[in-house]
């Protein structure tokens, strides 16, 4: 049987569950009903179930096989699935659902009650504000910012909603209840304050609908289209889920 592995300057609550085959860094703290699944490594200086007043359940469950690197602070009362990694210095506040597969890049920020689907990409200084919900399979380049108070500063919070696929490229920034379509494109740099619908491109300040995004083509291969990105980009996702793709390709 394999053990975990915890450093000796850890400190570790008698109410954590910890499984077999588990690393805890130097200096990292796991509070009270923090449950880490086999497989798991946690690195040094991590707070892991930190108590929060705002968390509607005690515990923060993480899955199987997640690697939460150095400088990490997650909440009491999330859910984490499989296979999570993080940069450096990420925080994910309280209530958060997090599907299999995430990437949360370095400083990357999670508000409370946000929910993220399975395999959704943030790369570094990326900002999920509150209520918000992000679908499968996006990608969030870096500093993207999702904003949720039209009338800031108030306590009338509405997310912004991502869907399956989309792509909002570095430094885009979405107004608060914005409804962003499956398969669609923003240019970086752009604010989005109207809802773009599916398979769309949008660009600019303020963001407008430029064209379809399956116009766009490769910058060095023009046969090839950019979009649907997932009919040509499969590093890092399971086999069964790019074989679905592939064949979705095929039919169409």
């Amino acid at each position: 049987m394999i053990t975990s592995l915890i450093h000796d300057s850890a400190i570790i609550s008698p109410l954590a569950i910890i499984e077999n085959n588990v690393e805890i860094g130097p200096y990292t703290i796991v509070h009270d009903n923090v449950y880490l699944s086999s497989g798991c490594s946690v690195g040094a200086y991590c707070e892991l179930g930190l108590p929060s007043t705002l968390a509607e359940k005690k515990e923060l469950r993480f899955g199987k096989n997640c690697t939460i690197r150095s400088h990490n602070v997650f909440y009491a009362g999330s859910q984490i699935g499989d296979s999570l990694n993080t940069g450096h210095y990420v925080c994910v506040r309280e209530n958060s659902i997090v599907g299999n597969g995430c990437q949360f890049g370095n400083r990357s920020d999670i508000q409370g009650d946000c929910v993220i689907g399975n395999f959704t990409k943030c790369h570094a200084d990326v900002h999920i504000g509150k209520m918000s919900k992000v679908g499968n399979y996006v990608w969030l380049f870096p500093e993207v910012l999702l904003t949720n108070d039209p009338i800031p500063p108030s306590t009338n919070l509405i997310g912004v909603t991502i869907n399956d696929f989309a792509v909002l490229a570095a430094k885009v920034l979405v107004l608060p209840g914005v409804v962003i379509g499956k398969d669609s494109v923003v240019g970086a740099g752009s604010v989005v304050k109207e809802n773009i619908p599916e398979g769309k491109l949008a660009n600019g300040n303020p963001s407008k609908i430029i064209c379809d995004a399956n116009i766009l083509r490769m910058h060095n291969n023009p046969k090839l289209k950019g979009y649907p990105w997932r009919y040509r980009f499969h590093r890092g996702y399971p086999a069964d889920v790019v074989s679905a793709w592939l064949n979705e390709f095929h039919e169409k």
